[in-house]
């Protein structure tokens, strides 16, 4: 996906907000499975317009990395910036300017399914990794539910050739060297009702709704707006994410 080549970095953050209940769910897992310590180096990878970026910073008083090969991304996470123990780079995933074993955690936020050839980025992360650092991968697969699945037919094809499957993506990390430490579905909520979740599908942030035709999306949303207007207000959209952490081993 060729972000600079599109306008999502000017509505990404309105359109793929989390609530500070769904960031802290986050964070608590970083907590639990990576265990980072105070002054440690993690390495946002994928960062986007870093909204993982800054509150890693905070949550674990860390030195923070962020990469994105988006300029358009970045520009928008430089301008929200508000720590000096973050810093931005523009670099593609399979080259980062990061020193061999200096990082103690890897970051990656719905990063995966965008990356040309795995299997390199898995090896670089290797190489940036510290002798038992971590690897966090926060990713859709395959497998999982979520709800544009369910409304717009015509993304199914990517759905089936882009998302990675669960076992694919533990697959990918051993093969590079990396040990398993957890796989979890985690259950996250996309949007507090539905009618904001029809406000923020309609900002067409999402990678995939983006590269679908427009009669194809406005058939979607039309979808989407009817089943809306008949569900209960009060209910949340939720949504399935994989969380995978891996350990680099012994080098």
């Amino acid at each position: 996906m060729d972000y600079d080549g599109s306008t999502i970095s000017a509505v990404y953050d309105r359109a793929r907000s989390l609530s500070s209940e769904g960031l802290n769910l986050w964070l608590d897992l970083v907590s639990r499975d990576a265990d980072p310590v105070a002054g440690c180096l993690i390495v946002d990878l994928g960062c986007g317009t870093g909204r993982f970026s800054e509150p890693l910073a905070n949550r674990f008083m860390a030195r923070v990395i962020g990469i994105d090969p988006s300029l358009e991304m970045l520009k928008v996470a430089r301008r929200k910036l508000q720590t000096d123990r973050v810093e931005f780079k523009n670099a593609p995933a399979h080259s980062l300017p990061v020193a061999e074993g200096s990082v103690d955690v890897v970051f990656m936020s719905m990063v995966f399914h965008h990356l040309d050839d795995t299997g390199e980025v898995a090896r670089e992360c290797r190489r940036i990794l510290r002798t038992g650092g971590r690897i966090c991968v926060r990713n859709t697969t395959r497998e999982a539910d979520f709800a544009h699945r369910h409304f717009f037919p015509a993304i199914h094809p990517m759905i089936e050739t882009m998302l990675p499957t669960r076992a694919g993506v533990s697959a990918t990390f051993e093969g590079a060297g990396f040990t398993p430490v957890v796989h979890t579905i985690v259950r996250q909520v996309a949007a507090p009702n539905w009618s904001d979740f029809v406000h923020k599908s309609g900002l067409r942030a999402d990678s995939f709704l983006a590269r679908i035709s427009d009669a194809d999306f406005e058939a979607g949303m039309a979808a989407l707006r009817h089943h809306a207007a008949h569900a209960d207000p009060a209910e949340a959209v939720v949504e399935d994410l994989d969380w995978y952490v891996f350990t680099n081993r012994q080098r």
